[in-house]
């Protein structure tokens, strides 16, 4: 009895040990992803949006044009995409083993389908670039929502990227460390 909840110990340990890990580059893919995304996206597309002769969000949005409000999120905007990239990664989570199990192709295609569907196309909220934002934002704002595509796409592709080479790497450490165990038990016969 006592083995067996030492050995249940041991492998709750390790499947944490693989989850901060997990987590924390998913954490870091996101964040920098939406940063890189942002920080291309924002002088060359969505600048106007926020600042300059018609700001269309500063209606609901804080913007760099009111410095007092902008102070908010820059206090709070890396810490904030930390938060989306540990909520992700929990929610990834449980799908780990087999994502390893999957080429670099599919699970590519799947992080990203992910991301971009649920957490940005179908999302319950009427923002811009959604299909719900498409429904209930008036039309003069369709524009926007054809430009913003852009910057969400290219974050999301980079972030599927980064996340699925990192499993398929795990993976490929972990088969190793497997056959030199193997081959260190044998030559120990």
């Amino acid at each position: 009895m006592q083995c067996k909840l030492i050995l249940y110990a041991e492998r709750d340990i390790a499947d944490m040990k693989n989850f901060l890990r997990f987590a924390l580059t998913v954490i870091l893919a996101h964040t920098v992803t939406y940063l890189i995304a942002g920080g291309i996206a924002y002088p060359l597309l969505t600048k106007p949006f926020y600042e300059g002769s018609n700001p269309v969000f500063t209606a609901f949005m804080r913007s760099p044009a009111d410095t007092d409000l902008w102070q908010f999120v820059m206090k709070w905007f890396i810490l904030a995409q930390v938060l989306r990239g540990l909520l992700m990664a929990i929610a990834l989570y449980p799908f780990y083993e087999t994502l390893q199990e999957w080429s670099f192709g599919k699970r590519f295609l799947s992080l990203a389908g992910l991301y971009l569907i649920f957490g940005y196309w179908a999302a319950a909220v009427a923002a811009p670039g959604t299909i719900d934002g498409v429904v209930y934002m008036r039309p003069e704002y369709l524009g926007t929502h054809l430009i913003v595509q852009l910057e969400i796409i290219v974050q999301g592709l980079a972030l599927a990227a980064w996340v699925g080479w990192w499993i398929g790497r795990r993976r490929l450490k972990l088969a190793q460390k497997r056959v030199n165990e193997t081959a260190m038990a044998y030559t120990a016969r």
